[in-house]
């Protein structure tokens, strides 16, 4: 069963034309990357699909409610972190997630459970009574993040949840939000592309208010791998390597790595090709020590469709 559906979504602001029929969906019970360049449309996706402004063009439905006709039942299964959290600093913490608690929908007799659940889960309890303008950016995110988790909704859209933390706190965040596959359904932006790497199952890159490609990591990395890559590493003199080596036609993107290796890039992974790789290394006496494939990390896929 797919949670989130996105039909043929656009949105302009004047004459920019923000989004340009986004469609994918999201399955249940998965965590899916959102990834996109600043301006590409991914908070403006997620604000559609939070109900927050209307699509020119399109259909959304969060767990098979149409978040324009059905909007009251759509929103009680979602959890909404925006990249600006919604938090009043002179409320305490659990006075912060029970008011949450209280415009979902919470009935009244789960509340006091729910917020002991969420506080625990989050470990917030020994900040439950402090002001939330008096805390660190770290504990403020989580109180955020709490606030969209307190009624238990069945889809959670976080945008950016890590800004700003720091690598212990992401660290925590990360681990958080893969605790919530399963039981949530959840689409997560970030900028740090390694996040997305380490906690989706699947991945969406959007460009210019266009979804240009959808899968998991594998699917991806292989999907863009025509021009494979690869590093060599010699025994001396490491430039005259590289300047034997980029006389070779199939060779592309050559450059000194920070580990003193060579990468580059083969038009094809033929076995031909490597071999002269290395007939190249061993005839020019530089001393061949590795020739090996190295894969494509997220972040050169997402160079290759939004640069």
């Amino acid at each position: 069963m797919n949670m989130i559906e996105v039909s043929g979504l656009s949105k302009s602001f004047g004459a920019n034309r923000v989004l340009d029929g986004v469609s994918f969906v999201v399955p249940k019970g998965t965590v899916v990357g959102f990834l996109g360049a600043n301006g590409a449309g991914k908070t403006t996706t997620m604000d559609i699909l939070c109900g927050c402004i209307g699509a020119d063009q399109g259909d959304v439905k969060i767990a098979g409610y149409d978040i324009t006709d059905q909007d009251l039942e759509a929103k009680r299964r979602l959890g909404y972190l925006p990249d600006v959290p919604p938090l009043y600093g002179e409320l305490t913490v659990q006075e912060s997630i029970k008011f949450s608690a209280e415009i979902n929908g919470l009935q009244s007799s789960k509340i006091k459970s729910r917020l002991n659940q969420v506080l625990e889960r989050l470990s917030l309890g020994e900040v439950r009574g402090k002001l939330v303008g008096n805390l660190s950016k770290g504990f403020r995110q989580r109180v955020a993040l709490a606030q969209a988790l307190v009624h238990d909704p069945e889809v959670l859209i976080l945008d950016e949840p890590t800004e700003g933390l720091d690598p212990h706190q992401i660290l925590q965040m990360r681990e958080l939000i893969k605790s919530l596959r399963g039981d949530h359904t959840v689409l997560l932006s970030s900028h740090i592309l390694s996040e997305i790497q380490n906690v989706a199952d699947s991945i969406i890159i959007i460009n210019r208010g266009k979804v240009v490609t959808h899968g998991t990591y594998e699917d991806l990395t292989s999907k863009f791998e025509g021009k494979r890559a690869y590093k060599v590493r010699v025994g001396n003199s490491y430039e005259n390597a590289m300047a034997a080596l980029r006389n070779l036609p199939e060779i592309s993107e050559l450059k000194l790595s920070d580990d003193r290796s060579i990468s580059f890039n083969l038009s094809s992974a033929n076995e031909v090709g490597l071999d002269r790789v290395a007939k190249t290394v061993v005839d020019g006496g530089f001393g061949l020590r590795e020739l090996s494939q190295t894969s494509k990390s997220l972040e050169d896929v997402f160079y290759q469709l939004t640069r």
